[in-house]
């Protein structure tokens, strides 16, 4: 069986980094003891502090992981100010580095970080919170990106224990915790287990976001891609249409969330003999790909061999050649 866990893994991992996000700085005001020097002294920092963040997430949502790193490392020292002197400021700031350097597939030196500031969280939040979730989500991604399934499946049992028990819990990080470990029970071929997870995910998606929401329809993509993993393409067709409602409508009918969708149709329509319709998908797809993606992405050389293959069944073979030439072998990913 085709291995479906990259396909689904990037409905979900691609998300703005900004949902890793914690409090802002007037939460953290509301929440902190009355400062021992004058407040506007202690509001200054803060808000060099509040800079550096800001700047660092938006380096993030661009893909300038190393600006976000040098930014964050600036926030970092901000907070160590003794006018701040908070740890769940510190916290923040060290999670937000560990992401950085994490996206730079610089795991060694994120893992540190990212296990003091989830211990540092624990200490002064309540489990459950959204700190200590977002953190224990944060760490899960670490080890699951370096293919650690058996680390990083305790710690998202943790976050989902912890928020099932909390009135409070944050249900945007209890739908990517839900979504964290169906991807691990996916990676582990337990299809029938990431089913639930899956389903609550786009409930929790729905009620926070709304239904056409991009997050929603991640969400959606994802069970979809479960199904159809499972042999239960009755059920994968209606969720792949809506997701392509969804991302083009949101996200445009050039993002590579709606060639990824337009995949998973053409497999389905492919199997059930309408290759005609497959093709026009997989068509669709491609077009998309060679817009956004260099040759030798592995999405974008896997798409074309199907694509080939289709064509080479319909008799086509002149012009599945043409499609399987440029299906070169992907080149290796980085590892962030």
């Amino acid at each position: 069986m085709t291995d479906l866990r990259p396909l689904a893994m990037a409905l979900i991992l691609a998300a703005p980094a900004a949902a890793l996000a914690q409090a802002t700085t007037a939460d953290h005001l509301r929440a902190s003891p009355a400062p021992s020097l004058p407040l506007s002294t202690a509001l200054d920092d803060l808000s060099d502090w509040s800079s550096y963040n800001r700047a660092g997430w938006r380096a993030i949502s661009r893909g300038w992981y190393d600006t976000a790193e040098h930014e964050f490392l600036a926030a970092i020292r901000a907070a160590r100010r003794p006018r701040i002197d908070d740890p769940r400021l510190l916290a923040r700031s060290y999670a937000d580095y560990a992401w950085a350097i994490q996206k730079q597939g610089r795991y060694a030196e994120a893992e540190p970080m990212a296990r003091w500031a989830l211990a540092t969280r624990e200490a002064n939040f309540p489990p459950g919170s959204l700190p200590v979730t977002q953190s224990l989500n944060q760490l899960a991604t670490l080890f699951s990106e370096q293919g650690r399934p058996a680390e990083a499946e305790p710690l998202l049992r943790r976050a989902l224990a912890s928020q099932e028990k909390s009135p409070e819990a944050d249900s945007t990080e209890q739908a990517r915790t839900r979504t964290l470990l169906a991807l691990l029970m996916v990676d582990q071929r337990r299809y029938a287990e990431a089913e639930p997870l899956f389903l609550r995910a786009i409930r929790l998606r729905e009620g926070a976001l709304g239904s056409s929401h991009p997050e929603t329809g991640d969400a959606v993509g994802n069970l979809a891609w479960d199904y159809h993993a499972q042999g239960k393409d009755d059920l994968a067709r209606p969720l792949f249409e809506r997701a392509l409602t969804i991302f083009e409508r949101s996200r445009g009918p050039g993002d590579p969330s709606v060639a990824r969708v337009l995949d998973g149709l053409a497999r389905i329509l492919d199997a059930k003999g309408d290759r005609d319709e497959a093709e026009a998908r997989y068509s669709r797809a491609v077009a998309i790909w060679d817009a956004v993606a260099p040759a030798g992405d592995r999405e974008k050389s896997e798409v074309l061999g199907r694509c080939a293959d289709l064509l080479g069944r319909m008799g086509r073979a002149a012009e599945a050649g043409k499609i399987r030439a440029r299906a070169v072998a992907p080149r290796a990913r980085p590892s962030g």
